[in-house]
């Protein structure tokens, strides 16, 4: 019952917190749904469809790793897990955290074990973060073609997630014996802070899930590819369905602009925990398109795009949570022998 009553308040907490930011915001939702009658509606349902889609296809890393580790989840509750846990990243500060946490809980609930729940998990960040910083790149470079200058803000940003990489690798690449002795620590630590006693059995089965699902991403090297791939795709998607919308208001512009605004906007966001970027992906779009002479356009065009990529998305976003966390689940069926090596075969 206490754990019922703690899903209720965190549905509960996110589904406030989503009308406040709505109504603290209300301004620029309005402004938008205003913009809307002059845009062609074709172009607008277009790109209202193609946004649903990117959503849908960043579903497929957990499709891929589920795959790859023996389970199978239904398209729709793949795609309502990836459109939460991303709708929530950009909703709270240090989002990063709390979608981790969302995804934890979610595949855990459904019979998925500890550490394959955070290879999971893990893999989703990093390929987003990979796939982010490669969109950076594209941007730095079509910059550095065209003579103009990226903010410095946007250099620290693509600093911070190589640094965020970096450790991750490093984590994820120590001994076995050397990560059941940091979570050992870290189980020692929570019980002399918090003066309780906790069975350490979590130290072993995590690490020896870690140990057992890094087994599985070394011989399926080619699947850690394709994740980035999917990503980008993802990420390309909202890019083209942003250009659709500056073509619905009767502006022409190449997808290479648009991608790299993209780029920019994304790496700059990560500076400002206000839910929904604070305006900074607006702003970033904005000053990016002023500066590629997109014209008087830019302006509506961004926060349109805002109001599909984020605003409609928000509310069905806190349906899915209520949906994921509180729907019967009968636990999943390891489709692999539990008695598999753990050097699978390659892909290779």
């Amino acid at each position: 019952m206490g754990v019922k009553r703690w899903k209720l308040i965190t549905s509960a907490i996110i589904s406030l917190g989503i009308i406040v930011l709505a109504v603290l915001n209300r301004h620029w939702i309005v402004e938008a749904f205003g913009l809307l009658n002059d845009a062609k509606p074709g172009w607008l349902l277009a790109a209202l469809t193609l946004i649903a889609l990117s959503y849908l296809m960043s579903a497929q890393v957990f499709n891929v790793v589920l795959h790859s580790l023996g389970y199978r989840i239904s398209l729709l509750r793949l795609w309502a897990t990836a459109l939460t846990a991303i709708i929530i990243s950009q909703s709270v500060p240090a989002g990063g955290v709390g979608s981790y946490a969302f995804l934890m809980s979610n595949f855990n609930r459904r019979g998925i074990r500890t550490g394959e729940s955070a290879l999971l998990a893990s893999l989703e960040t990093l390929s987003y973060v990979v796939a982010m910083l490669l969109v950076f790149s594209f941007s730095l470079a079509y910059f550095a073609w065209h003579g103009l200058r990226a903010a410095g803000a946007s250099y620290i940003a693509g600093l911070v997630g190589l640094s965020v990489i970096g450790i991750a690798i490093y984590v994820l690449t120590r001994s076995e014996a050397t990560l059941r002795h940091w979570l050992s620590s870290i189980h020692y630590a929570l019980n002399r802070l918090l003066r309780r006693r906790w069975s350490d059995a979590w130290v072993d089965r995590i690490a020896t899930d870690i140990a057992r699902g890094r087994s599985l991403l070394i011989h399926r090297r080619r699947d850690v590819i394709l994740l980035v791939l999917i990503q980008l795709t993802a990420l390309s998607g909202h890019s083209l369905a942003m250009l659709l919308v500056l073509r619905a208001l009767g502006t022409e512009v190449s997808f290479a602009i648009v991608l790299a605004a993209f780029g920019v906007a994304l790496v700059t966001s990560t500076f400002n925990v206000l839910p929904g970027g604070g305006g900074t992906v607006e702003a970033a779009l904005v000053a990016v398109f002023s500066q590629m002479g997109v014209g008087p356009a830019a302006v509506p065009a961004a926060i349109i795009f805002r109001l599909f990529n984020y605003w409609l998305a928000a509310p069905i976003a806190a349906i899915c949570y209520h949906w994921l966390m509180h729907e019967h689940v009968t636990p999943l069926i390891n489709t692999k022998r539990r008695t598999m090596p753990l050097e699978a075969p390659s892909h290779d």
